[in-house]
């Protein structure tokens, strides 16, 4: 456990300090760039609200601080994509509780209609006793508009390996997943940006013959003050219709805050 957090940190530190490019994330039309072989990232510090430890008895209100560093390398015909966040998170005089992940994705053919993508994802979330989750797995994703303004969708499989700490025992659990996304992209004026994205991931679970489903979005508006910095506010939620230890299904965070993008 201290080894994987001590790994996303050092993901997150690390990725300050690589070679410099223009503002580019995951989930953005940017595939179809005609330039190559060069770096890309974004960081971003934001204020963060949250009910993440609530369960079906309690509402707990978190609050703290978000960190993300997002980096991209453009090849000529592909593109490697390097996502790694940070929260920390303290309520009153309890104890400083913090969540991280980092998630590396390899997209080939990428300025085509269809692109083949692979991705391995490591996180874990003290807020929700999850010790550890790894996730591997690859689909397509289908450029649908690839202009000033962009639309995509994706589908494919992950396997995906989890450990928890349950109310009396651990708990592991392994499934294999659909994963699928439909994402946009708007320019709405000339200094301001909306971006969403939203996420239906499902799997079978023998233990419980039944399916586990898992609905998640984020919602995210820009306003640049820069060429180099922007105010954002961010929305994220998450479904879960079946957690694996007793927890409150539903859970969302909203954040504000300042984006940085070097270039």
């Amino acid at each position: 456990m201290k080894m994987m957090r001590a790994v996303l940190g050092f993901l997150s530190f690390f990725s300050l300090f690589l070679s410099q490019g223009q503002i580019l994330k995951v989930d953005k039309g940017f595939m179809a760039s005609d330039s190559s072989n060069y770096f890309s990232g974004v960081v971003d510090a934001t204020f963060a609200i949250n009910n993440r430890s609530s369960t079906e008895d309690q509402q707990n209100i978190y609050v703290g601080v978000n960190n993300n560093v997002d980096l991209v390398y453009i090849a000529e015909k592909s593109a490697t994509i390097l996502i790694s966040g940070l929260n920390y998170f303290k309520i009153g005089e309890g104890p400083l509780i913090y969540n991280g992940s980092a998630h590396l994705r390899q997209v080939l053919r990428r300025s085509a209609t269809l692109t083949p993508e692979f991705f391995v994802q490591g996180q874990f979330d003290e807020s929700r006793n999850m010790e550890l989750r790894v996730l591997y797995g690859g689909g397509l994703r289908w450029n649908i508009l690839q202009k000033s303004n962009s639309l995509f969708a994706g589908v494919g499989i992950f396997r995906e390996n989890e450990r928890w700490n349950g109310p009396e025992q651990e708990i592991n659990k392994e499934l294999w997943k659909l994963n699928s996304y439909l994402s946009a992209d708007v320019k709405l004026t000339e200094s301001i940006n909306v971006n969403a994205i939203v996420y239906f991931q499902s799997g079978r679970d023998g233990a419980i013959d039944a399916f586990r489903n898992r609905l998640s979005g984020q919602l995210e508006f820009k306003n640049a003050l820069t060429d180099k910095f922007k105010l954002k506010m961010t929305s994220n939620f998450l479904l879960d219709d079946k957690p694996i230890i007793p927890l409150n299904e539903f859970i969302y965070e909203v954040y504000f805050g300042v984006e940085y993008s070097f270039n």
